[in-house]
Order: C-alpha cells, then sequence, then structure tokens
C-alpha cells in the first residue's frame, strides 16, 4: 500500500466514525408518537459503501477499519453515562443501528473475499 492509499482509507475510516455519530443523533427521530429509526438504515447503506471502498484500496484486515470504528461510536452510545443514566441510545432503535450497521456491512464485506 502506498502512502495515499494509506491517506484514502483513514479518510473511509475517518468518514465511517462521522456517519454513525450523525446517524446515532438522528436515530430517535419520531413521526408523531411511533419511533422512526430510518437513520438505522442510512448507517447500514453507508458503511456498505465505505467498506466497499476500504476493500478497494487494501485485501488486508486494514478493510473492516470503517466497521470497527463503527462499532466502536455505537459502544460509546450505548455505555450508561456517570450519575445512573442510561446510554445515549438504547431500546429497539439502538438493535436496528446494530443489526443493520455492522450486520449487514460484515456480511457483505465477508463476500467481497
Amino acid at each position: 500500500m502506498t502512502w495515499s492509499e494509506r491517506l484514502e482509507l483513514a479518510l473511509v475510516t475517518l468518514a465511517a466514525g462521522v456517519l454513525t455519530v450523525l446517524c446515532c443523533a438522528f436515530l430517535m427521530i419520531s413521526v408523531g408518537p411511533v419511533p422512526f429509526p430510518v437513520t438505522a438504515l442510512l448507517v447500514g447503506a453507508g458503511n456498505v459503501g465505505l467498506v466497499w471502498l476500504a476493500a478497494q484500496y487494501t485485501d488486508s484486515p486494514a478493510k473492516y477499519a470503517p466497521l470497527a470504528v463503527s462499532g466502536l461510536v455505537m459502544i460509546v452510545a450505548m455505555a450508561p453515562v456517570p450519575g445512573g443514566f442510561p446510554g445515549w441510545i438504547t431500546g429497539l432503535p439502538m438493535l436496528l443501528m446494530l443489526l443493520f450497521g455492522l450486520g449487514l456491512p460484515a456480511s457483505v464485506a465477508a463476500r467481497l473475499r
């Protein structure tokens, strides 16, 4: 891998982190009284694209770096806040975010081998 490819892989990984933070921020959108976690689908589609881009740069395990950063951001979003408060995001929306945001891109990445 050349330095430019490493830089591009780092930017793709950073984009995965920013995408996940934004999707976590808007995950609790509701349509009337019903929660509507459409950003779970967006983070899934975005991570599929980012993993595909990362696989274009390398065949090493570094192609999973966008998924690792996305998973780390989701774990931080679920972590409880000191003082006895629950995590930033909990419940069914976060489960959907984990399923679509990590499960779908991981299955696509496994097929890219």
